[in-house]
């Protein structure tokens, strides 16, 4: 059944229920105790809506909602199914409308929460509840999980490095990204959405590229004036607008980029990072009071497939590994293993913006890869490797599609999609990779493309098989195989 019919049959209950009274005790909405009234006054402003999977002790899943609608500081209700009943429940105010000392609304909404239990379904946001003008998604329906309690998603995209490049403050600079015509964002959501269907959506990081949003030849109002790379009105143009198609097709797993980083000096997008996708999301512009610039590993659950997010937006990118970042990585691959060990028999996904095993450039001699640094902080781990079910390292940063495997090795491939939108860097030659050393150990497979495109992982019969699509949702060979062995690797045909 289509989202949209599914939509109209909740409404239509809703209306059945409140005209002649519940004809099944399952059909009756169980209300929160406290909803609000109905807003009053015109409507305005723009909202958008969510979800994504967290790292909470009772629940993994939570509807975000961002609204610039005034009066500010007011939540509305979701409705969601769970056992058979439809339940609606208020959402919880985490931030009010940020200004600045200098009077700028940087961050214009009011975000709210809401933690939605595991195994629940047919999450609406309510209509009556919100004085938005515009609800994103339109249908004002949120995808939760529909995998199974204790099963896994079967169709996994990942994207990474989506956002339009804009470098110069001249409209029409040749250093630009082409914003209205080479920039495939939204043709790859649509499509993805459409072909694909994924049931979880990854995003491994860097979500606004307009350092100079003046400069972009699509420039709109919130988005168009030298420093507001970090303000709201950029965050939706560079990827809620584009990426709306997928947001209302699946939940998402966020990771963070470099270009979330707080860099002292300028207000850097790590303010928008945590305001809006961390998985805590912190209020006003708290970018630079928190304890740290990076953030230990966190687990994400999707049933029994899970994410540990690996924060490695500052690791130093240079050829020679930074000791004092690689004694602090060491720490965090230890904790890795160590909550991959609390399910040995379960499949974990390692998150990390910046790749441990990428090549950048080869020729017939050598090859150029990275990250030496994140490669030296494994090394220096208790285990000196990632464990053993470890099965996938998941990474952007290069603009550009890899994989990479390595020979009778147990050694996770390295999978990197840093291609949905952004200005593309040339691939590598696989033919002068293949047989390389990288970080001591031989390539076996390597599958690169400098196009636009996304990942799909697809379980089919408890095997993960991996296929790069282009924007145009078509699928490209080799169609891969990840092995189930103690040899870790794929088998691509």
């Amino acid at each position: 059944m289509s989202r949209l019919a599914l939509v109209a049959l909740a409404v239509a209950g809703a209306l059945a229920a409140a005209i002649t009274g519940p004809l099944h005790p399952s059909s009756q909405p169980v209300r929160a105790a406290s909803s609000p009234p109905p807003p009053a006054g015109a409507k305005n402003g723009e909202a958008w809506a969510w979800t994504q999977l967290v790292n909470g002790a009772s629940h993994t899943t939570e509807i975000r909602f961002a609204t610039t609608e005034q009066p500010a500081g007011q939540c509305p209700t979701a409705q969601y199914k769970q056992a058979g009943q439809i339940r609606t429940a208020t959402m919880r105010k985490v931030s009010d409308p940020y200004v600045t000392t200098g009077g700028l609304q940087q961050f214009p909404t009011t975000l709210c929460t809401l933690q939605v239990p595991d195994g629940a379904s047919d999450a609406l946001i309510e209509p009556s509840t919100t004085s938005a003008a515009t609800v994103h998604p339109g249908n004002l329906q949120l995808p939760l999980p529909d995998w199974p309690v204790a099963g896994r998603p079967r169709r996994v995209a990942v994207i990474g490095d989506a956002g339009c490049e804009v470098v110069s403050p001249v409209t029409g600079s040749a250093a630009n990204q082409d914003c209205l015509k080479g920039w495939p964002l939204h043709t790859l959501a649509t499509h993805a959405a459409a072909q694909s269907r994924p049931d979880l959506v990854v995003h491994v990081g860097d979500y606004v590229y307009r350092e100079q949003p003046q400069g972009a030849n699509d420039a709109s109002p919130g988005c168009d004036a030298q420093g507001q790379a970090a303000d709201w009105g950029c965050l939706v143009k560079d990827f809620l607008r584009p990426a709306e198609p997928l947001l209302g097709e699946a939940p998402f797993v966020f990771a963070r980029g470099n270009h979330e980083v707080c860099t002292p000096g300028k207000v850097g997008r790590g303010a928008e990072w945590f305001r809006y996708l961390a998985t805590t999301p912190q209020k006003d512009n708290e970018c630079y009071t928190l304890p740290q610039t990076q953030v230990e590993p966190q687990q994400i659950n999707a049933g029994t497939l899970h994410f540990i997010l690996f924060d490695s937006s500052s690791a130093d990118d240079g050829t020679q590994p930074d000791k004092i970042q690689a004694g602090l990585y060491a720490k965090w691959f230890d904790e890795v293993n160590a909550l991959a060990a609390n399910h040995p028999t379960h499949d974990y996904f390692l998150i990390t913006h910046k790749p441990l095993w990428t090549v950048k450039q080869a020729s017939s001699t050598a090859v150029t890869w990275t990250n030496p640094t994140l490669a030296s902080g494994l090394a220096r781990s208790a285990a000196k490797a990632l464990a053993p079910n470890v099965r996938l390292v998941l990474s952007g940063h290069l603009h550009l599609y890899q994989m990479l495997d390595f020979a009778n090795s147990t050694r996770p491939p390295q999978l990197t999609v840093g291609s949905s939108g952004t200005t593309l860097d040339t691939a590598p030659d696989d033919t002068k990779v293949m047989g390389k050393t990288v970080d001591g150990q031989t390539v076996k497979n390597s599958i690169s493309h400098d196009v636009h495109g996304y990942a799909m992982l697809a379980d089919k019969g408890g095997q993960w098989h991996l296929t790069f699509h282009d924007s145009s949702g078509t699928a490209w060979p080799p169609d891969c195989t990840l092995s189930n062995g103690t040899i870790e690797g794929f088998a691509c045909k």
